[in-house]
This record gives C-alpha cells, sequence and structure tokens, in this order.
C-alpha cells in the first residue's frame, strides 16, 4: 500500500517532467500532450475503452485492476445484487465507486450530483461517499490526489464536477502540487491549506487508504457501482439507464438493512 501512495505522489514530478512527450501504460496508445499540461485521453480513445471493456455489464472496466478481484455481476433481468454486508454503519449509507477516466461514470455525475442535493436539501439524512478508483491506470493518479485533497478540504462537492470536466472536456491532468492547489483554491479551499494538504503524505494516505479498503472488500474491478447500505449493489445497466441509478437508490434505501442503530 506505502508503494502505491509513494508512486501516486511521484506523479506530480513524473508529468511535470514529460512536456512534449506522450507515454501511456494502459490500452490508450495515443496521448495528446500540451506544452503546459500531462497527459490526457482523448475522447476517441475513451470510446474506444469504452466498448472493448463492455462485457462488465456495459461499464467501463480495465484489463489493469491494481489488486481488485472480479467483482460478481449482477444476474440478468436483476436490478441489484444483494452482497455481504462486510462493515458497520450506524446510519444509511450510499457509496459510489467511479473513475474520473470513465465515460460512464462521466455520464451518471449529473444523476449523481442531484441527488447528492436533494439529499442535502433534506438534511443530510443518508451519508454518501464518493470512491474514485484509477483501475490501475497510474496516469489518473493526480486526479485521485486531488480528489482526496479536495474531500479533507471540504470542498468535494464542487470539485468532483470540476474534476470530469477537467478530464473530459478540457482532457487535462496535474502537472504539480503547484497547479492542483490552484485549481483547488477556484473551487473554494483555504489557499493557506490546499498546498499544505497535497503535500501532506500521512494525511493523503490514510484517506487514500480508507477508500482502497472499500474497492477491496467489495471487489470492485468495473466502474461505475453504487451500493446501498452496504447490502445493495447496482449499477447503470442493471438500473436501466443513468436517469434510472438513482431512482431505484431511493427504493434501495428502503429495503431492510442494519445501517441504523
Amino acid at each position: 500500500m506505502k508503494k502505491i501512495i509513494t508512486s501516486l505522489f511521484a506523479l506530480f514530478l513524473l508529468v511535470g517532467c514529460q512536456g512534449e512527450e506522450a507515454t501511456s501504460n494502459s490500452e490508450n496508445k495515443e496521448v495528446e500532450v500540451k506544452s503546459d499540461a500531462p497527459p490526457a485521453p482523448k475522447k476517441d480513445e475513451l470510446v474506444k475503452a469504452e466498448k472493448k471493456e463492455a462485457s462488465h455489464n456495459g461499464h467501463a472496466a480495465h484489463d489493469e485492476h491494481s489488486g481488485h478481484d472480479h467483482a460478481t455481476p449482477i444476474p440478468p433481468g436483476e436490478k441489484y445484487q444483494v452482497v455481504d454486508q462486510n462493515f458497520e454503519c450506524e446510519g444509511p449509507v450510499v457509496i459510489e465507486f467511479f473513475a474520473y477516466q470513465c465515460p460512464h461514470c462521466y455520464n451518471l455525475e449529473p444523476a449523481a450530483k442531484k441527488w447528492r442535493a436533494k439529499n442535502a436539501d433534506n438534511g443530510g439524512k443518508v451519508k454518501f461517499i464518493s470512491v474514485p478508483t484509477t483501475l490501475g491506470h497510474q496516469q489518473y493518479g493526480s486526479v485521485l490526489l486531488v480528489h482526496h485533497a479536495a474531500k479533507l478540504l471540504g470542498v468535494l462537492e464542487k470539485t468532483q464536477h470540476a474534476l470530469f470536466k477537467r478530464l473530459h472536456e478540457d482532457r487535462r491532468l496535474f502537472a504539480s502540487p503547484e497547479e492542483a492547489a490552484e485549481f483547488l483554491i477556484a473551487q473554494g479551499a483555504d489557499k493557506n491549506k490546499a498546498l499544505e494538504i497535497l503535500n501532506d503524505e500521512k494525511l493523503m494516505s490514510d484517506s487514500i487508504e480508507q477508500d482502497f479498503e472499500y474497492l477491496r472488500k467489495y471487489k470492485i474491478s468495473s466502474v461505475p457501482q453504487v451500493l446501498v447500505n452496504h447490502k445493495y449493489m447496482t449499477n447503470i445497466t442493471a438500473a436501466g439507464g443513468h436517469d434510472e441509478v438513482f431512482k431505484l437508490v431511493d427504493n434501495l434505501l428502503e429495503l431492510e438493512h442494519n445501517c441504523v442503530k
């Protein structure tokens, strides 16, 4: 685990030195590199990867899983799967597993954002946890780091949408902690705290390890997946489309669970 975290932090140094050179260690062989930005995926490459990975219930998955086992697929015709409840919980909770580079996750984000806003307006009665993964694709590690920094800084809600936009629309990652800090400041983070947290390897490692624990326990290898009360897992295909996922989530929250004292 420590080796993985160290490699993520090393990404800032790596991408900052790449300049005009296109590099990739995944199936995306061609990468657009701007003089002021690290490698980022082209839209047609993401679509190609999406089609290639359709065997995972039609969701984006990758050949590299960074140690994650394949999750049991939801049976055809079923809207969700009952999973072993491996975590204790004190109240209702929804966990979204996703990858910022995943086209399906990008398309699901508007519905997820709308649901999060509705939940917040209702007093935040349901805890919502966003768990990103690179699925073993190291070039997206800087985005993962910024996500966790945003969470620690208390600006994740605004930052999450901005990260999707930066990757899918602007096709940019982050070349340095300073660039990442400026991005976080634009999302409302405290100027003095942003760079401090980005450079706090212990704090960031603890946050990332918590997410890795969820990914390991539920054997997440394809995304997006949405887990309700640590018991009911669903995805876009099973639910019937992007707009149906969080309607189903509301129904699943009414089912029997052990997340209330």
